[in-house]
């Protein structure tokens, strides 16, 4: 995991860039990020945790929670 160090502002646009490069870009490079991209987890200002994957110098988003998944032990 990445240290966030950016502004929100263009925390916004990675994810905006991301999500158009999952649905839209080619299909074996969102599946390279996916397998094989570095790995960013950060919460947005609308306290949404985004997971996303950079493959080449490129995010892709590989998924938007609305809140961070809840650890159970038993």
């Amino acid at each position: 995991m990445i240290a966030n160090r950016r502004p929100p502002v263009v925390e916004d646009a990675v994810l905006l860039v991301g999500d158009w490069r999952w649905r839209k870009g080619p299909r074996i490079a969102a599946f390279l990020a996916w397998v094989f991209g570095q790995r960013e987890v950060f919460r947005t200002h609308l306290g949404d945790v985004a997971e996303v994957a950079w493959w080449r110098g490129e995010p892709y988003l590989i998924s938007l929670d609305d809140e961070p998944a809840l650890e159970t032990s038993t």
